[in-house]
């Protein structure tokens, strides 16, 4: 007997696909950009099999993350700049002391489907950039600080990972928004006076 026809795929196949994927970033195995990419194509999936190909290398189900402290980041008077593949844990703190900060998430891996990060501004500019597909909750503020929140050009799918940012502070700025299309240079904010690279 030939090769089975593939079936149009439906709508909860979609969304089980996208926690397989959902469940990969948590587990290490996909970057936010990945997934980002991934989900994407599952969203205009028509096929089982053009659902399948999207986590033909991704196991059935992740393994369970414990718990960890959340781990802390600070500018003081300088220049923090976070990019590239690294792990963000399932909670973080951000501490911005009159200086500037800039999160690429678009190779980082998340630690949980449910991810914080606690900013404190302090009349600094802090920059978090997240991959389409990831559901963004911005809660707090502070006296005279600004918030510019610049969604991407889709909705995250059902079972998207989570992030959570709480922000608290006087006089700074936040903006969170989607990484600039491949191949342009991702703008940094001016550095203040004196400004170095913060570890």
């Amino acid at each position: 007997m030939g090769d089975e026809l593939p079936i149009l795929a439906s709508d909860a196949e979609r969304e089980q696909s996208i926690v397989l994927l959902r469940d990969a970033v948590t587990s290490g195995r996909l970057t936010l950009e990945e997934f980002s990419e991934r989900v994407g194509r599952a969203q205009t999936a028509r096929t089982d099999r053009d659902l399948a190909a999207l986590t033909v290398d991704l196991p059935a189900a992740a393994p369970a993350v414990a718990a960890i402290p959340a781990v802390r980041h600070r500018a003081l008077f300088s220049v923090l700049v976070r990019r590239g593949a690294f792990e963000l844990p399932a909670r973080s703190s951000w501490r911005s002391l009159f200086g500037t900060i800039v999160l690429d998430l678009r190779q980082a891996r998340l630690e949980g489907p449910e991810v914080e990060i606690e900013i404190y501004n302090l009349f600094g500019t802090v920059t978090v950039l997240v991959p389409a597909g990831v559901l963004v909750h911005v809660e707090g503020g502070g006296a005279f600080a600004s918030q510019v929140l610049e969604p991407p050009a889709w909705l995250p799918p059902a079972g998207a990972p989570t992030l959570r940012i709480r922000t608290s502070g006087p006089g700074g700025v936040l903006h969170v928004r989607s990484p600039e299309p491949a191949g342009e240079p991702t703008r940094l904010p001016a550095p203040k006076p004196g400004g170095e690279l913060s570890r």
